[in-house]
């Protein structure tokens, strides 16, 4: 299910390290789910980066978001759980695959979200793209009044490693520094904002996975990972058995989606693996890449709902794309 005809995509940064330099600003990364909302004549419309309506899997942004604003418009943001002062990776796991209203208005009263909003795109009927950064912050601090469940992005200028040093201190994914003068460029991976993360993790897409056996006999082994080079291939690079809980082991394996043969366009020698549709993205971190272009022992994270299969490059993890046949 789609937006409106408020859809939009939102803008991306690219990866790089921390930095510091004037006409920068540095705000955090969070460990949530990118979403971007529409008010509009007070109903409101939540939807991630992948264009799929999320609205009624969180009511209580629903409910806060028109007390919060007063005129119509398009915001950017990060939906988060936080727990213990930190955002909860595995709460906001749950929330992403609800399917039930009556489910979500309980997870909204047991482990409520909030909507920590760092940009906006359009206000009553004017798009604000092309206005600079720091014109739609000042917009958005005028317009959008703060309440439990909505938030706006903390922020500092110029001094970009101390800032993520901090992020790093108090638990957060990273930092996303964005120049002041940038305009927002929807569906566009600009390098006017750089992201840098704490974790080295990666983002595969599940190819298949192997039989579950003892306490996950009902689920899966381990899920058989891949990524894309840049001829399309579609390259598995290994497999991921532990890291999850069984609650999560139990939702990945509910949204996989069988398919007779593989996907992969080098399918590992695994007798009993069984092949599924590249459509879920899944978050890993590994202690290498061997020699044979495998990663070493990779570990499960978290599922990245949010982002497109596509989006999974095989130079995230250094292997070498000139080696594949597509």
């Amino acid at each position: 299910m789609y937006p409106h005809e408020d859809s939009v995509r939102p803008m991306l940064a690219v990866a790089g390290k921390p930095f510091s330099a004037e006409g920068w600003l540095f705000e955090p990364k969070f460990d949530g789910i990118r979403c971007l909302a529409s008010l509009r004549k007070r109903k409101v419309t939540l939807w991630n980066r992948r264009l799929s309506i999320i609205t009624e899997a969180f009511p209580e942004i629903v409910d806060a978001l028109p007390d919060a604003v007063d005129t119509d418009c398009i915001l950017d943001g990060e939906i988060i759980i936080m727990s213990d002062g930190k955002p909860d990776v595995s709460a906001i796991q749950k929330r992403m695959f609800i399917s039930s209203s009556l489910a979500a208005q309980l997870f909204a009263r047991t482990t409520p979200a909030q909507y920590v909003v760092f940009d906006i795109i359009k206000l009553g009927g004017e798009s604000l793209a092309a206005y600079p950064l720091r014109e739609r912050k000042k917009i958005l601090a005028r317009i959008l009044r703060q309440n439990n469940t909505i938030a706006l992005t903390v922020f500092v200028e110029q001094s970009g490693e101390l800032y993520f040093e901090a992020a790093q201190r108090n638990g957060f994914e990273g930092v996303v520094a964005k120049r002041l003068d940038s305009p927002y460029l929807p569906g566009v991976r600009s390098v006017q904002w750089v992201k840098f993360k704490r974790s080295t993790g990666f983002d595969l897409v599940v190819g298949g996975y192997t039989p579950g056996h003892g306490k996950r006999n009902d689920t899966f082994g381990a899920l058989l990972l891949g990524a894309y080079a840049p001829n399309g291939a579609f390259v598995y690079v290994g497999r991921a058995g532990s890291g999850f809980s069984r609650e999560e082991a139990g939702i990945i394996y509910s949204v996989l989606k069988s398919t007779a043969s593989p996907a992969f366009s080098n399918p590992p020698n695994e007798p009993d693996a069984r092949w599924t549709l590249p459509e879920l993205v899944v978050e890993v971190k590994a202690l290498e890449v061997t020699r044979n272009n495998i990663l070493r022992f990779p570990v499960f994270i978290r599922v990245r709902g949010d982002k497109s299969p596509r989006e999974c490059s095989l130079d995230q993890t250094g292997i070498p794309g000139d080696t594949v046949t597509g």
